[in-house]
């Protein structure tokens, strides 16, 4: 939970957390009163309490003030980080959801090189940088194979060197950072430990021309398309409530402003829009220090998107029919090959369906696989089998086989490291619980798949009094959640009582409320054979016949019922299964599939 987050839950507490806080004070109207910081008898010191200011507080002798964040900050005297620790201990607040172990990086040594004297001086100072700014962020000079090249230290909090990187003063391209360091943001040391704003640029130099502005600032370590540093620092921006985004003006950093925003918080976010493409290029032009404060304050949200004009996306359709070369495409459903006709796109909802026993959530592990191998993250909440169990089966159907090595099982379990995660309940789970932590993993680690398994194990009530109406208000919010992260949830929703297991259930007869048909985008539905046991008597000639004819069909059918997108509907993909690795085959002899790969050397490497 970040800061903007946590002053609001203070607001809603004002009076109780100002008693806390200053102990000497006492209510007045509207507002608690106190002499000062330390509590004392007197009414230099208000904090409104009530209306749509609560919260918000004010010494009048000193001339502090702020919300009830900076008011526990100056009453302990706590940085900020401090604080909000301190602060989330006193809420009842755990944050640490979905998170995987942590990753190790390599601490570089420190680089060896001058004080810039030469070219890389007369490059960054020729772009209007001060050679005080260059000493406040250690900017260095390193002459390498005939060539100039300016260091950029990344510096923590602590003063730790965390990263380095290297940019030819006189070929952009030329560039790097040290290997296996962390991606971070570029000014932590020059940040103030109190500091509840800050600016985030594209790049080092623009993070600089800022900083000489009187702009607190930071860069990000790869440019506007690489958002890596998100996850290295999510704890570390929690307590900004108000964080700017300050990307070129230009498509490549609307786009990358827009994702950050997005992964960050809207409620604390804001675009900042200068009269250059970037900072430091206004630097250049003549900026001066009041235009970029203006600029700051200037910053606003997101635009809302209640009323465009339809010229507005001729961009994005002409994109849909001509993709641009080497663009990202929604990955395509997979079994064991691929199968273009259809794709899962973000922003989605896919209803799977299928009578009890005939392999829905099985089926759906198998794709999720599929997914994973195109590059996919994936959340998976099924309350019906514990984590180790159900991984189980999904280890056999990755490995191909039904009984991996030691060694493999291993490696499977490295591969779905940072691909695979469970929300680990067993049983009932509450979905505004579900779709916040679903809603924290989109932000912090990128994840664009969420699984529900299945409708029943939530806290939406299945029959009686209101049942359908409730059901209804649960697709609302998970359409809600999908369409606002543009993130593609699967949830599996059971059939009504059919008069036997002949044919797959079609759409029309998915139980519950009509919102988990209409409010999905996808449809399908899933089937599979009810195949007898071989004749007790193998001598008897006819039954032996009859029952190999029924061996030789198809073993399951996955049927798209609805696609919502221009395409392919009512679509019936024919299936085989192999039992011993649980996968689902679209031809009869077809070898089982390893998702992953595992080889001799690795099994000798692994042990």
């Amino acid at each position: 939970m970040n800061a903007a987050e946590i002053s609001q839950r203070l607001a809603s507490q004002a009076e109780d957390i100002a008693k806390v806080l200053l102990r000497g004070g006492k209510r007045k109207g509207r507002e608690w009163k106190a002499g000062n910081t330390s509590g004392e008898a007197g009414d230099s010191l208000s904090v409104c309490v009530v209306g749509h200011k609560a919260g918000m507080w004010k010494d009048f002798a000193s001339g502090e003030g702020g919300d009830l964040i900076d008011l526990w900050m100056a009453c302990r005297g706590q940085s900020m980080a401090e604080a909000m620790k301190d602060i989330k201990a006193h809420l009842g607040i755990r944050d640490e959801v979905l998170k995987p172990p942590e990753k190790k990086y390599r601490r570089p040594e420190k680089p060896v090189c001058q004080k810039p004297k030469q070219r890389v001086h007369e490059w960054l100072t020729g772009r209007g940088l001060l050679p005080e700014t260059l000493v406040a962020f250690k900017i260095g000079e390193q002459l390498r194979g005939g060539a100039a090249y300016a260091v950029f230290p990344f510096i923590d909090e602590s003063g730790e060197l965390v990263n380095v990187k290297y940019r030819n003063a006189d070929e952009k391209k030329d560039m790097r950072q040290e290997p296996g360091a962390a991606a971070c943001l570029f000014g932590w040391h020059l940040i103030d430990p109190k500091a509840r704003t800050v600016t985030i640029t594209e790049g080092e130099v623009d993070a600089m021309t800022l900083h000489q502005m009187r702009v607190p600032a930071m860069s990000v370590n790869q440019g506007a398309g690489n958002h890596q540093w998100i996850e290295h620092d999510w704890e570390k921006l929690e307590r900004f409530s108000d964080i700017l985004i300050c990307f070129d003006n230009d498509e490549a950093g609307d786009k990358g402003a827009a994702e950050v925003i997005n992964r960050l918080g809207v409620e604390r976010c804001r675009r900042v829009r200068l009269g250059a493409k970037d900072a430091n290029q206004w630097l250049q032009d003549g900026a001066e220090a009041v235009d970029f404060q203006q600029a700051m304050d200037d910053a606003r949200p997101l635009d809302p998107a209640e009323l465009r004009s339809a010229d507005d996306y001729t961009g994005q359709v002409e994109k849909l029919f001509y993709p641009p070369e080497g663009s990202p495409i929604d990955p395509p459903l997979y079994l064991d090959q691929e199968f273009d006709w259809f794709r899962f796109r973000g922003g989605e909802y896919t209803c799977w369906t299928g009578i009890n026993g005939h392999g829905k959530s099985l089926m759906l592990d198998q794709i999720l696989l599929g997914l994973m191998l195109y590059g996919e993250r994936v959340v998976v909440f099924s309350g019906e089998l514990r984590p180790s169990r159900h991984l189980k089966r999904i280890h056999k159907q990755a490995t191909g086989t039904g009984m991996p090595s030691r060694e493999y099982i291993r490696a499977v379990g490295g591969w779905l490291r940072e691909r695979l995660w469970i929300f680990d309940v067993l049983g009932i789970a509450k979905l505004d619980r579900l779709l916040e932590v679903f809603a924290y993993a989109a932000r912090r680690y990128g994840i664009r798949h969420f699984v529900i398994d299945s409708l029943m194990m939530i806290d939406v009530p299945q029959d009686g009094p209101g049942a359908i109406t409730k059901q209804n208000e649960a697709m609302q919010k998970i359409v809600a959640f999908n369409k606002q992260h543009n993130v593609h949830v699967h949830l599996v929703a059971h059939p009504r009582k059919l008069k036997d297991e002949a044919e797959a259930p079609s759409k029309m007869e998915v139980a519950g409320a009509g919102g988990i048909v209409n409010g999905a985008d996808n449809v399908f539905s899933i089937w599979r054979a009810q195949k007898d046991e071989a004749p007790a008597n193998p001598h008897d000639a006819d039954a032996m016949a009859r029952w190999q004819e029924e061996q030789d069909g198809i073993d399951a059918k996955l049927i798209l019922r609805k696609q919502r997108e221009d395409g392919v509907q009512d679509y019936t993909l024919r299936l085989w299964f192999d039992k011993p690795s649980m996968q689902y085959r679209s031809q009869p002899k077809r070898y089982p599939l390893r998702f992953v790969e595992f080889s001799t050397q690795d099994r000798e490497a692994a042990q």
